[in-house]
């Protein structure tokens, strides 16, 4: 009969910590440089043009559009008319602001949910077919 060996941890090699800390201090710098440099001049940019450039017209053109476009409007209420809330994207969360079905985490969060569910009864179906 073969004896069971049990793990001893040994020490960790500083290579390996030094690269691992390399890793996260880039991938922090790079997001720094993106919340405090990129995203603030892309606001600014962005506010310019709905005041007066190429995203004004756009919006000019679409308020002007006689219902042809409805999913560019829906997505574009808040800048079309300002004072009009859209209708919560989640009912039994509050009326608040993130709570919008253009909120980029809770779209990605119901199609991780839609994708998990519809995952689970394939694999029961195919399970029941399959293996019964």
């Amino acid at each position: 009969p073969r004896q069971a060996s049990s793990f001893e941890p040994g020490p960790v090699d500083t290579s390996v910590l030094a690269g691992q800390l390399t890793v996260i201090l880039v991938s922090a710098a790079a997001a720094s440089f993106w919340w405090y440099v990129t995203v603030p001049e892309k606001r600014l940019e962005l506010s310019r043009s709905k005041k007066s450039g190429d995203i004004k017209d756009y919006l000019d053109e679409l308020s002007d559009d006689d219902g042809n476009r409805p999913v560019e409007r829906w997505l574009l209420t808040d800048w079309l008319e300002p004072t009009k809330r859209k209708e919560p994207a989640l009912p039994f969360l509050p009326k608040a602001k993130f709570n919008s079905g253009d909120n980029p985490i809770l779209a990605a969060a119901a199609l991780i949910l839609a994708f998990g569910v519809a995952n689970a009864l394939g694999e029961r179906v195919f399970d029941t077919v399959f293996f019964t």
